[in-house]
């Protein structure tokens, strides 16, 4: 499992029916990027309880308040792009490690994705939005957390009924801080016409889900027919970091220590070969006989 670097796109907004009566709707888009991975955590497989995800989930917010779609103005059949500044992240997912090998498992995968939720204004003041805003962010991170609590070796990622969960709940929550920041006379001035939350979605992807496609883009879209008829349209891709197996190093380690060892015993050789040689030389070498002086003959 490698690292990767993954690269997350809210692309778009289309309208079927802005569904705001007479006039235009103003819509506004409120996003919290988020990762479980090996960042901040770890699979604690040391205790006597089961294995357990431990760590914190990485949170991101964006900007949320009126206008940050950058239009006043949506009618049917319009197309609004979301700018990068709430619509992109760009992340590096790790695979989350174990704190003792688990078998012959080291590592598990973790997720990444973004949270979107699409408003519609109308009279609701900007004290109240800011604070649902900030109830968005909070509810994100406590509710991962909380999912991420339910994770282990044997359940790696959350199933479709517990994102679906997560979704109503943070949309839920939202709903409440705006409804509880919203005074008597901010309703009466507003005519009753308060900002109006158009849906909500969880987009969640799944490390061995990125890493399968090879870096081809998965486009990911989601429809609400709720104040009218609204479309969000958005990819993700992600590229694989090539990295050193540690097992292959150790090995190469391994042979270049044996190489090392037989070249030094080759050297050794060698030396004692070329000491022989000029031994073996030195002692068959021939002799020179001393030259002798003849003595007198004496009669």
């Amino acid at each position: 499992m490698l690292d990767l670097n993954v690269e997350l796109k809210l692309e778009r907004i289309r309208c079927y029916d802005e569904g705001d009566g007479p006039g235009n709707a103003e819509p506004y888009l409120w996003t919290v990027f988020f990762k479980a991975d090996g960042e901040t955590l770890v699979v604690n497989t040391d205790g006597p309880a089961p294995p357990f995800l431990q760590g914190p989930p990485t949170v991101i917010g964006t900007p949320g308040n009126h206008g940050n779609l950058g239009t006043s103005s949506v009618d049917a059949g319009d197309t609004v792009a979301i700018p990068a500044i709430i619509g992109e992240w760009r992340t590096v997912l790790k695979p989350i490690p174990l704190t003792t090998q688990f078998g012959a498992l080291r590592e598990v995968g973790g997720m990444m994705g973004v949270i979107a939720v699409l408003m519609e204004e109308d009279g609701t003041p900007a004290s109240a939005i800011q604070r649902g805003h900030e109830a968005l962010d909070r509810n994100v991170r406590d509710r991962l957390a909380s999912l991420l609590g339910t994770l282990g070796i044997s359940k790696q990622e959350p199933t479709e009924a517990d994102v679906a969960a997560l979704s109503d709940a943070i949309g839920g929550a939202v709903k409440d801080a705006i409804a509880d920041g919203v005074s008597v006379l901010d309703w009466i001035g507003a005519f009753g016409n308060m900002d109006d939350q158009i849906g909500s979605a969880v987009f969640r992807f799944s490390h061995g889900q990125l890493e399968s496609m090879g870096g081809a883009p998965i486009p990911f879209a989601r429809r609400w027919r709720n104040e009218g008829d609204w479309e969000i349209f958005g990819s993700v891709k992600a590229t694989a970091i090539p990295r050193r197996d540690e097992a292959c190093c150790a090995g190469l380690r391994d042979l270049l220590a044996e190489q090392g060892r037989r070249l030094e015993e080759l050297e050794r050789r060698l030396a004692k070969a070329e000491a022989d040689k000029a031994l073996a030389k030195m002692l068959t070498r021939p002799r020179k006989r001393a030259n002798r002086v003849s003595e007198p003959i004496v009669k």
